[in-house]
């Protein structure tokens, strides 16, 4: 198999880095990744416990002279978010990432490439496999599906961890250093619906090539949704028309509640002539386009007309309510803090949607730093789909991360960096949700700071690595281990 990473500095982050990316790890899919963790610390001899949903810690004794500094905790997540282009044959469930480099950057041919969080795990792997690094003792932490709630680190049993100091290497921006994050939950809507049998021309309405993004740290930039904008567009396109234009069979749209939808498909059955029923929905995308001129650049609407049928469709009263629904629902932004300059305080991704035969079923992710925020929006929810007849559950809930303003291990980071770069680091907080909460819920006197490499377009098929940052940060953190004593 091509070594693509080959000749890239740090040569065994990269190497670990592109083993892992040959190990299909995607949420739920963890134990080929996990047993791969397992196995480099049995090569190395080090000390390790693998849990029965797959977390992995691994810890590393003290350097010769650190045998009386704090313990401290390195954390990463094993899984990656599995997104792809809808023209990508690409089969996450066993074909290995198809890398490659542009210019200093790092990607996937057609998919996520898994840098977050794949360049943690290769960070700590590179750590704990390197006899010649000066630093405490270690305990490194390797969690499972964090990009679908966050299960592995409410579950991973930290009792026997003495760490004090916890750099947690799941953040995206070089040189800006996260000391607290958003807690969340994770909903969804169902709706029943009844069908009828009728017959007419079958058309397929697909809105595609969205930017999409991550729901918490992109949240804000306004991209489209497209399972909001279909339910709109059927929405709108039915307004435009004094009698019943269509009647709906599907829509499905996103596959991940924690990442903006950026394709979505619906059929339906239509009574209208082609160019009619063209001519609404073209009208009506054109008026979106210039909406999102400034954030869409690519967005585009396929219609596709599959020929006479019998099907069976919603009935009127369930179209009504679907349409309503996904037409309704609030989503994106809700609320800005007033506390923190440009950070979002409460927000909702409408990530899913999908249809069965007798159900509608949207998929949501929300987040706050207000808790009582947050549950006013699961309360809205729930009023929504309870009104329309439908139900909801929540679930994967997860707690935020308070800010430490006594942090020593933030003053320590700022230094070294400011010492080695010349120029000082951001101390930020983020919408992103982040383990952090749950492990300092676990270990109430740690001290955190998260940070990590360049990355950009996260949870997207144009997600990359910046590949200089990943050798400055490396660098980095061995520095700041090597202060630690």
């Amino acid at each position: 198999m091509r070594e693509v990473c080959k000749g890239l500095k740090p040569e065994y982050v990269f190497r670990y880095f592109e083993d892992i990316c040959r190990i299909p790890h995607g949420s739920g899919d963890t134990k080929a990744v996990s047993d791969y963790c397992v196995y480099i610390a049995k090569q190395s001899g080090l000390n390790y416990t693998q849990d029965e949903w797959n977390n992995v810690i691994i810890r590393k004794p003290a350097a010769f002279g650190y045998e009386n500094a704090p313990v401290v905790m390195l954390q990463g997540h094993l899984d990656m978010v599995n997104e792809k282009l809808s023209t990508s044959k690409h089969d996450f469930s066993c074909d290995p990432l198809d890398l490659m480099i542009d210019g200093d950057w790092l990607c996937a041919n057609g998919t996520t490439l898994g840098g977050d969080d794949g360049i943690a795990v290769a960070y700590m792997l590179a750590i704990l496999t390197d006899p010649d690094l000066k630093h405490p003792a270690l305990e490194c932490v390797f969690t499972v599906d964090e990009e679908v709630g966050l299960t592995g680190a409410k579950m991973i049993d930290l009792s026997e961890c003495k760490a004090k100091y916890l750099i947690n290497l799941d953040s995206e921006e070089e040189g800006i250093f996260l000391v607290s994050c958003a807690g969340g939950v994770r909903a969804d809507l169902t709706l029943p619906i009844q069908r009828k049998t009728v017959t007419g021309e079958v058309v397929e309405i697909t809105l595609d090539h969205f930017m999409g993004g991550h729901s918490g740290a992109e949240i804000h930039k306004e991209r489209a949704n497209a399972d909001q904008l279909m339910g709109r567009i059927l929405f709108d396109v039915l307004q435009m028309q004094d009698e019943m234009a269509f009647s709906l069979i599907e829509c499905e749209g996103g596959t991940k509640d924690n990442a903006i939808p950026r394709t979505c498909s619906a059929k339906i059955v239509s009574w209208l002539p082609k160019e009619q029923l063209e001519q609404k929905f073209l009208q009506c995308f054109a008026a979106y386009q210039k909406e999102y001129q400034f954030t869409e650049e690519n967005m585009s609407l396929e219609i596709t007309w599959r020929g006479q049928e019998e099907v069976s469709a919603m009935s009127t009263q369930s179209q009504v309510k679907v349409l309503f629904l996904i037409r309704m629902v609030p989503n994106g932004v809700i609320h800005w803090s007033k506390a923190i300059k440009d950070l979002v305080e409460t927000s909702l991704n409408f990530g899913i949607l999908k249809t069965d035969f007798d159900n509608v079923t949207l998929g949501f992710a929300i987040r706050s730093s207000v808790d009582t925020r947050k549950r006013e929006l699961m309360e809205q929810l729930k009023f929504l789909i309870e009104f329309l007849g439908g139900s909801i559950e929540f679930y994967g809930d997860y707690p935020g991360w308070e800010y430490n303003p006594d942090s020593v291990l933030s003053d320590l980071m700022v230094h070294v960096w400011e010492e080695m770069y010349g120029v000082k680091p951001e101390i930020q907080a983020i919408h992103a949700g982040l383990e952090c909460g749950l492990i300092s819920e676990k270990m109430p006197e740690l001290d955190i700071v998260s940070m990590g490499p360049q990355m950009e377009d996260i949870h997207t098929p144009q997600e990359r690595l910046n590949i200089p940052s990943v050798e400055k940060c490396y660098n980095y953190i061995i520095n700041v281990l090597q202060k630690i004593k």
